[in-house]
């Protein structure tokens, strides 16, 4: 049986969405076809990536997971960079990178800003030096991490497969990214919004949009005593959820009632005391599916998403959502599929809500639309076909 590996930055169950489920679920997608290893790091926290699991070999379900020792964590030293690009990063609307340099730092700043970000592990670097040539070909999960920059540059580029889940972030608009997945011969899309992204910042890209599986079972319903809104996933400024918070205090003071708001997943950032605001921390796989099929409406907040499960998954479970229309990926679920609206400030937010809310038939119509699209585009049969052929097309023995 010939050998795929998968590179990402982490691997545990503990980690919840994000490259490290794609990672893990194209594993398992692949399993029967190929023997699968897993090449990660034995980090946990992406605010440190402090060395928490044990280096070696497991495997579980079949799969290798080999961790390594990350050699460079997160410092203070990065965190200044950081700052320093965020200052210096001019965002324009209209992005033509192919023709204008948004970041004017030389490849070694770029470099020394990717290296530091985390995690680096040499040791991780030294395998896929001494191991790539028994991999018919090695998929590279997300774009941001030294895991993927500098793992690329050690093996032939006839072997990479690269799955960016893009954002657009400051540190996409860095060139040494560009320089590097320009040889990239073939990359695993989740979206065509992600496609767009990629093409803009990086130039005409090889490849198709793959995408990945949602679990579109039905679960029972949450019987709350009152009517929901629900967000799933990291609770973290970055993702909106500032924003979101904010506006649902804004809208009760203007619009009183009995609806709540329930979070769930990692707490990152204060959540004010609220009466009608329910923080649950993690959740199992259960509650979670039962609470997005027992909520009036699923809101994804986060301006940076290269595909958001969470919203797919929620919108499987017949529920409508409501999106942040910052996030180009969230706007073409919602346009595709009918199944929700887009806000982009306060008012369009307040407005969404009191449309979705004040017509309960209308509410269900687009929980069912919402559910059809998924059902159709995220079946796990048809993210394997497309991996498959990828893999058949694009790598070599």
């Amino acid at each position: 049986m010939n050998r795929v590996a998968i590179v990402v930055q982490r691997c545990h169950e503990s980690i919840v969405g994000g490259s490290e489920s794609l990672a893990w679920q194209y594993a398992n997608l692949l399993s029967d076809n190929f023997q699968v290893d897993i090449l990660t790091t034995t980090a946990l926290d992406y605010t440190t990536w402090a060395n928490v699991l044990t280096p070696g070999c497991e495997t579980k379900q079949g799969i290798n997971i080999h961790r390594f020792p990350v050699t460079i964590t997160r410092s203070e030293y990065w965190h200044n960079l950081h700052t320093r690009l965020l200052r210096e990063f001019h965002y324009q609307k209209n992005i033509d990178t192919e023709n204008s340099k948004r970041i004017s730092w030389s490849i070694a700043l770029q470099e020394e800003f990717i290296r530091f970000q985390g995690p680096h592990s040499e040791p991780l670097l030294s395998f896929l030096r001494a191991h790539c040539n028994k991999y018919q070909c090695i998929i590279f999960a997300t774009y941001l991490y030294p895991t993927s920059y500098f793992g690329i540059a050690e093996i032939p580029f006839s072997k990479v497969l690269l799955a960016p889940t893009l954002h657009d972030e400051p540190p996409a608009y860095l060139t040494a990214y560009k320089y590097m997945y320009k040889r990239v011969p073939s990359f695993i899309w989740l979206t065509n919004a992600e496609k767009a992204l990629g093409e803009k910042l990086w130039g005409k890209l090889p490849g198709k949009v793959v995408s990945m599986g949602v679990d579109t079972s039905l679960h029972n319903p949450f019987q709350a005593e009152h009517p929901y809104l629900l967000y799933c996933g990291r609770i973290d400024q970055n993702k909106g959820c500032n924003d979101l918070i904010n506006f649902f205090i804004q809208f009760k003071n203007s619009y009183p009632s009995n609806l709540r708001l329930i979070l769930t997943g990692k707490n990152e950032m204060e959540i004010p005391s609220h009466p009608d605001i329910d923080f649950r921390g993690f959740v199992t796989p259960e509650e979670k599916f039962q609470l997005m099929a027992g909520a009036s409406i699923f809101v994804m907040p986060s301006p940076y998403e290269s595909f958001s499960i969470v919203t797919l998954e929620a919108m499987a479970q017949r529920t409508p959502v409501l999106v942040n229309g910052a996030c180009e990926v969230l706007v073409e679920h919602v346009t595709r599929s009918g199944g929700g609206k887009i806000y982009r400030d306060y008012e369009s937010f307040s407005k969404a809500i009191q449309e979705m809310i004040a017509n309960q038939d209308k509410l269900a119509e687009n929980g069912e639309i919402a559910r059809q699209y998924v059902v159709a585009n995220f079946a796990f049969s048809s993210v394997k076909k497309n991996l498959l052929e990828m893999i058949e097309k694009y790598s070599v023995i």
